[in-house]
Parts: structure tokens; C-alpha cells; sequence
């Protein structure tokens, strides 16, 4: 998702993510690469006197087109002084220069308009290599939630404050930054013997034959996708008409199933799948429904799209699994504009009641009548069920920590009665002896989820960790999963989400869904098959359908006695030991994608691939510094 979070960061302080770096200090490293030293406090402040000369004479001096097209060279490798760890340090450069102009100008604003401050978030990103549609599309969509939160805002935030919080995965974090500090309101945690302390093995006993649940997640469905429509628009999502688009040829027409590029999903492509799972699994017996029925174009959504979308998704759903249990979830781009789930105490022409109140209709369907879901829904999206198997789903919407949420913002911990809820649910499990599994959109780690949710969420699920057997995911797009470890012990694991990728192919990916088996009475994962198809292949045939297979069986590929979270751990232990086991756990990651294969991954992208297995709370790196270090003893 890296395309959008061009976008994203826009929003609030507009103007973050498109990568920049200035000049200060370079050495020349062979040929023309250049390692450049910045200074972020002069870097910030040159940007700003810049920016400010061009506003005032309409002329940008050769300093600022410097500046400005350092941002376009790729030989140009930068660190950053206050800012050491930075794995992208252009796009937390730009975050910086471009936050720390907006803020000072706004405070500078006498009248404080809003047509004014819209202009300046627009001027700003104007310089940057976005289409001025986009620019002006997410500026003005979001600018109402902008202007509020500043307005509300005793002290405004710092640049700092912003891009570490909108760049936390990509550890924009200041050496001076209290973001790791334990200072956030805390879950009340109650106390059991039953808490897990050594890693979690398998108690599967039944006999019996396997419930199979089908997960299905990231549909992105575009109802403006077009066949043949130029697929390389230079946009951050294509495949449809957008202003400017060049004409067609051969090698960039959008395909009839889809596209690798920056495109979504066709109708006719999201009716396949469900007609496939139906067809390949007569013996479904539940659905897992993880979020995302929204298209990428997040400049150019309005309510009323997002809710005919829905609802056609929805109805799709309830068609071709009618009588089955399903249990849907809200993904971050259900919301209108996308991403933003608001605190509910701020006005309601600004809060997500909208949203709330829309899919409790839409869901009572698949619900039980029961007062307390509406209660939970009418709150939050949120809710629990025991189901006609046996078991509890939990369903969380944990959209509130995205990192692209900009209302963490205005309040950072306004998502913990949520937390609350669901430790409160879980403790009225155990005390019943349900087994339960937890459904979210997006996964609890350092690149999407904030740090102050990982943490308390972290936290339950080591309480818990003895009943939840299995948490469901989307949002990557990517065949992952998370090994949970005990904090106080790296070498304990408790618990495993598993993600189900994506429907679509945005980008780059094959669409997907996911088979788990799970037994009859502990409710235990005992394996997951991924199912695919090759879109290159199956584009040259568009009056056919496309040819599903199963890509793989989790249990047989990796010769799995079974999946409890300590064989996990040891399968993580077998991949940091082997370049070319864990490659191959990459190129399942990527769901045997044709353009992810030719891109390929170098050591640092597989050692990244290791640990964002284990990353499951932002800045404890202790399992993936063991599993490395095991990986770097090996290699001596």
C-alpha cells in the first residue's frame, strides 16, 4: 500500500509521504551515488524559508528546485541525524519538511479559513509528483477532520509527533521521542493460573472430520473498473477513467480479471470467486469476512458509493452463502473519507456513527438478535457470538489504530474501551470454557497498527492465549501469519494470527482466498490451503474462466506435525536457518505473483520477511534479534 500512503499522509498535516532529502553533507560513493548526512532542524527550516519565498513571488529558486528534485533520485542514499534507525528515511525527511511547513504557516494564519488553509495543504502538495487531482481530491475530502482536530487542539503537534505516528513501520521515531514510553491508559489485566508460560502445543483429540471455514478478505471491489483501459495511468490507482489518461496500447490495457498494476477488482471477478469457493468447498460450514469491499481511489469516494458497494457485496455475500454463518468485519477503507474512525464524542457530522449504524443493518442477517451486539455495534463495529459450531468469535474493529487513522491525532488511547471489551469477553469465555477465535482487520504489528493498541492488545493475548485459537486478519494483501511470544520470554509462543491476503490484486499479487480446518472441539487451526489463480494466465483467456488451484497446504508444505504456535517457532527457527526455505516462504508471501518473482528479494528483504513474522508489538525486536542472530551464527 505504499502508492496510497502517498495519499494518506496529505491529510491531516497533508503532505507526508512522497520522498524528499536535501543536500547538506555528501560524499561521493563511486560513480554517481551519494550518501548525503541531513540535519533535520536545517533541513526543515530551508524548506520552509523556501517554500515561503515561492509563495510570496510565485518563483521557485534554483535552492528549492534542489531540494525538490533530489526527491526523484534513486542514487541519492540519506540518514538522518536525529532519526538513526529510519529504515525509509526520504519519506520521513518529506514527512517532516513538509508536516513542519504546513504547521508553522497555519500557525502564522490570522483568519484561519478553511478555503485558505485548503489552498496551502494543496500548493504544498503540488510540488511533490502526485497528479494535482489527487492532491486536491484528499485534501478537500478530509480538510473538515483537519481543521477540527487543529482547532481542538490545545498545543498543536509537533512534525516529529506527526510522521511518528503515520511512519511508525517505517521508524520515523526521534531519539528524543517518548512514543516507546509505557504512558498510555492501560487495559486492567486480570490474573489466572491458566496463563500460558512456556510455548503453546497442540490438545486437538477429535476423531471426527474437520469444520472447513473459508476466510475472505480485501475484495477492493471497483465498480468503475474498465477492460482495456489504459492499467499505467501514473495514478496512484488506475485501470478505470481518471483526468489525463493517455490512451491504451497493448502492454498497458487492463486485463479482463484484473491487473497487477495499481488496479482493483472487476465485478465479474469478485462474482468468480464466490462461485468458485462454493463450487471447490460444498462443505463450508462458517465464513470469516476480514474487511476492505472498498476501491483505492480514496480522493474520489463519497458515503453514498461506499454504501452501494456495500451493499452489493453484501448481498453477493448473503446469495451464495445462504444458510452458512457468516461473520463480516469493517475494513479501514469502509470509512468515508478512508481510514477515518473517529473518537464518538466529536461532532456527528465528523464521527463514524454514519458507518455504524449502516452495517448493523446490513448485518443483522448473519447476527444473533441479541441486544448486546447492537449495543457493541451501535458503538463501535464491534461484537461477539458463540456459533452454531460451538465456539466464540470475537470481531473486532480495530481500524482506530491504523496509522493512517489521522483522529490518533486528536487522541491516542480512545480505542482502549475497546480493549477493554475484549479482555472483559475473553475473561467471560474462559470463565465458561469456550474456545474462541478473534477476527481483525488489521494486524496487530509495527507497520499498520499503533504501538499503544499493540501493546495492550499484546498484553491480552498472552492472558488468553490457552482459549484463542486463531486470529483472522487482512488488510497486507500478503499469505503471512504472526507468532505471538510471551513478553517476558522471546522463546515462548502462545499465539498465531493468520492473515487470509487479498481478493484483489492490488498490486503486483494473484487474487486469493483462504480453506482453514479446524477441529471439531478444541476449535484448534489444523492446517490452512491457500487457493489461486495466475492472472497472466489467466488473462489470455478472457471468455474462460480463470484456472483456481490449491497453491499449497500450510501443514504439508513445511512437513507440520501441526500448527500450534511452538511447531511455529520452530519452522521459523528451520527459515532463519536457510536463505533458500525462507525465499520460498517470501514467494508464498507473494502468492507465486509473476511480477513480485521477477522483483525478487535480497538478503535484507528476507530478513525483514523473518521479522515481521514476530514483530507483533512496535520496538521488541527480542524474538527477531534471536531468530537473526541464530541466522548469523549459521552463516558463520
Amino acid at each position: 500500500m505504499r502508492s496510497s500512503v502517498v495519499c494518506f499522509a496529505l491529510l491531516l498535516i497533508t503532505l507526508s509521504a512522497v520522498l524528499g532529502s536535501t543536500l547538506i553533507d555528501s560524499t561521493i560513493i563511486g560513480g554517481d551515488n551519494v550518501a548525503v548526512e541531513v540535519q533535520i532542524a536545517k533541513y526543515k527550516a530551508e524548506f520552509l524559508e523556501e517554500f515561503e519565498h515561492y509563495q510570496s513571488t510565485g518563483q521557485r529558486s534554483a535552492n528549492f528546485d534542489r531540494l525538490l528534485d533530489l526527491i526523484k533520485r534513486s542514487n541519492i542514499r540519506v540518514s538522518l541525524d536525529e532519526m538513526p534507525h529510519a529504515r525509509s528515511p526520504k519519506v520521513c525527511l518529506t514527512c517532516l519538511s513538509a508536516s513542519h511547513t504546513f504547521l508553522e504557516l497555519y500557525k502564522k494564519s490570522e483568519s484561519k479559513q478553511k478555503g485558505e488553509l485548503v489552498k496551502l495543504a494543496q500548493d504544498i502538495c503540488h510540488l511533490y509528483n502526485l497528479k494535482s487531482y489527487v492532491c486536491d481530491g484528499l485534501v478537500e475530502l478530509n480538510s473538515d477532520m483537519m481543521l477540527f482536530i487543529l482547532s481542538q487542539l490545545q498545543y498543536l503537534p509537533s512534525a516529529e509527533r506527526v510522521c511518528e505516528v503515520a511512519f511508525q513501520g517505517e521508524d520515523c521515531v526521534a531519539k528524543s521521542s517518548n512514543l516507546l514510553e509505557d504512558r498510555y491508559p492501560k487495559v486492567v489485566i486480570s490474573e489466572s493460573r491458566h496463563t500460558l508460560k512456556t510455548s503453546k502445543v497442540s490438545t486437538a483429540r477429535s476423531a471426527g472430520e474437520p469444520l472447513t471455514i473459508i476466510h475472505i478478505t480485501d475484495i477492493h471491489y471497483d465498480p468503475d473498473y474498465e477492460v482495456g483501459v489504459n492499467a499505467d495511468c501514473g495514478s496512484e490507482a488506475c485501470c478505470r477513467h481518471v483526468p489525463d489518461l493517455d490512451p491504451a496500447d497493448s502492454s498497458n490495457a487492463a486485463g479482463f480479471w484484473g491487473d497487477y498494476r495499481e488496479c482493483d477488482t472487476p465485478w465479474h471477478t469478485v462474482v468468480d470467486v464466490m462461485e468458485q469457493i462454493r463450487k471447490q468447498h460444498p462443505d463450508v460450514v462458517a465464513v470469516y469476512f476480514t474487511g476492505d469491499i472498498i476501491h483505492h481511489f480514496t480522493w474520489n469516494t463519497t458515503l453514498e458509493s461506499n454504501e452501494q458497494a456495500m451493499v452489493q457485496i453484501f448481498q453477493l455475500l448473503k446469495e451464495r452463502f445462504a444458510g452458512i454463518p457468516l461473520y463480516p468485519i469493517l475494513g479501514n477503507h469502509e470509512a468515508h473519507p478512508a481510514n477515518l474512525y473517529a473518537p464518538n464524542d466529536v461532532p456527528a457530522t465528523l464521527n463514524s456513527k454514519y458507518l455504524y449504524d449502516f452495517v448493523a443493518k446490513q448485518w443483522e442477517d448473519w447476527l444473533p438478535e441479541d441486544p448486546t451486539i447492537q449495543q457493541t455495534i451501535a458503538d463501535g463495529a464491534y461484537y461477539t457470538a458463540i456459533t452454531p459450531l460451538g465456539h466464540r468469535i470475537i470481531a473486532l474493529n480495530n481500524n482506530p489504530c491504523y496509522v493512517h487513522n489521522w483522529w490518533l491525532l486528536f487522541s491516542d488511547n480512545y480505542y482502549i474501551r475497546q480493549l477493554q471489551w475484549l479482555h472483559d469477553t475473553l475473561q467471560g469465555a474462559e470463565q465458561a470454557g469456550e474456545q474462541v477465535h478473534i477476527l481483525g482487520h488489521v494486524p496487530s504489528y509495527d507497520n499498520y497498527c499503533y504501538v499503544g493498541w499493540t501493546r495492550e492488545y499484546r498484553k491480552i493475548v498472552e492472558r488468553f492465549a490457552h482459549i484463542i485459537q486463531g486470529q483472522f486478519n487482512g488488510h497486507s494483501h500478503l499469505d503471512e501469519f504472526n507468532v505471538y511470544y510471551r513478553k517476558d520470554d522471546p522463546t515462548a509462543a502462545v499465539n498465531v494470527a493468520w492473515n487470509g491476503a487479498s481478493t484483489t490484486t492490488f498490486t503486483r499479487l494473484n487474487p486469493n482466498y483462504k480453506v482453514f480446518y479446524v477441529d471439531g472441539e478444541s476449535f484448534e487451526i489444523l492446517d490452512q490451503e491457500t487457493w489461486i489463480y495466475n492472472l497472466t494466465e489467466a488473462n489470455l483467456t478472457p471468455d474462460q474462466p480463470p484456472r483456481w488451484f490449491k497453491e499449497y497446504s500450510f501443514r504439508e508444505h513445511y512437513n507440520l506435525t501441526d500448527l500450534s504456535p511452538r511447531s511455529l517457532d520452530q519452522l521459523l527457527q528451520r527459515l532463519a536457518g536457510s536463505d533458500e526455505a525462507l525465499y520460498d516462504y517470501w514467494r508464498l508471501k507473494q502468492k507465486n505473483a509473476d511480477p513480485m518473482l521477477t522483483r525478487g528479494c535480497d538478503e535484507d528483504c528476507l530478513r525483514e520477511t523473518l521479522c515481521a513474522v514476530v514483530r507483533t508489538e512496535y520496538g521488541d525486536d527480542r524474538v527477531c534479534d534471536r531468530l537473526v542472530g541464530g541466522k548469523e551464527r549459521e552463516e558463520l
